[in-house]
C-alpha cells in the first residue's frame, strides 16, 4: 500500500561539491510541516544522470528514491527505496549536507 504525502519545494539550490554538480531541495509536507532534504547529485565528471536520496532525520540516514509521473494526474511521485549503505557515497552525502548548511548560513552539523 502507498501513501501520498503532498510536499512543497523549498529553498531549492544548486551548487558543487567536490567539483561535482549537486541540487539540494528542502520538502515540506503542506500540513504537516517538515518533510525532509531531497539530493540529486553525479557520481564522477562522466556520470549522465544524477544520483538520488533523501533524508528525513537531518543528515543521519539517506535513503535512495526513484520519480515516477502518474498516470492521470500527471503529477510526479517520489518513491523512497532502500537506505544507502555504500560508504562512499555516504561520505559524499555528508560533505553535501555540510555545503548546504553553509549555503543557507546555518550553524554546521557534521552528524
Amino acid at each position: 500500500m502507498e501513501t501520498r504525502t503532498d510536499v512543497q519545494k523549498r529553498t531549492p539550490l544548486h551548487f558543487l561539491v567536490d567539483g561535482l554538480q549537486v541540487w539540494v531541495t528542502y520538502l515540506d509536507a503542506n500540513e504537516n510541516g517538515p518533510f525532509g532534504v531531497r539530493f540529486m547529485w553525479m557520481e564522477d565528471e562522466y556520470a549522465c544522470s544524477p544520483f538520488h536520496h533523501i533524508t528525513e532525520d537531518g543528515g543521519y540516514t539517506y535513503h535512495k528514491f526513484q520519480n515516477y509521473i502518474m498516470i492521470g494526474d500527471g503529477k510526479m511521485n517520489m518513491r523512497v527505496t532502500e537506505q544507502e549503505t555504500d560508504r562512499e557515497r555516504l561520505d559524499r552525502l555528508q560533505r553535501i549536507w555540510v555545503a548546504y548548511q553553509q549555503k543557507l548560513n546555518e550553524t554546521v552539523f557534521s552528524v
